[in-house]
């Protein structure tokens, strides 16, 4: 909360009463509302920091804005919506892609084959908002290149560079599917 320099300090002392300071304090509250007020609606000319905005937000990219969908989702839906009105190139892909799955990825074309592949490199396993990217580049890609995705799993050499056993795991109630293809459980 945005806080000001109490405002009965700025008056002589022959003006201070009861009245006066009861007015000032109401005062001082109303003010350090407004200039919070100020800096949320701040907030909000910025699709990286709206939140009651992104539905206009969505209908200025000409997208659907659909309520049940989490913020951050939102945010991402716009921004690569903003980002489809440049030319498609594999840094724009790999852009989208990236802010999707919050890893590193890699876009190689097969230009003899008309496709290219996205692959994610830092990302063990398949991005928990795989379908956003799937619609997103699918909306964005050349009409005449099929595309598809290259996936990051561990193998059971890389479990056992972790440094634990498989008892050790599976009292951690972990499943070997589970160590291969998510990297949030370690």
């Amino acid at each position: 909360m945005y806080s000001i320099d109490n405002l009965l300090e700025y008056l002589p002392y022959c003006y201070r009463n009861e009245l006066i300071e009861e007015i000032l304090r109401c005062s001082q509250i109303e003010i350090e509302r407004l200039f919070q007020d100020i800096i949320e609606s701040e907030n909000e000319y910025m699709v990286s920091t709206a939140t009651y905005s992104l539905e206009w937000w969505a209908k200025f990219a000409g997208i659907d804005y659909d309520r049940t969908v989490d913020i951050s989702t939102t945010r991402s839906n716009i921004l690569a919506r903003f980002k489809t009105n440049e030319t498609v190139t594999p840094l724009l892909i790999k852009s989208i892609a990236e802010g999707y799955s919050n890893g590193t990825c890699e876009v190689i074309e097969l230009f003899s084959e008309y496709r290219f592949k996205i692959k994610f490199i830092s990302t063990v396993g398949i991005p928990l908002r795989i379908d956003e990217i799937k619609k997103i580049i699918n909306d964005i890609r050349p009409a005449h290149l099929a595309f598809d995705f290259d996936y990051r799993f561990r193998t059971w050499g890389d479990i056992k560079r972790l440094g634990l056993t498989w008892g050790q795991w599976k009292a951690l109630n972990r499943t070997y599917k589970e160590l291969k293809e998510r990297s949030d459980l370690l």
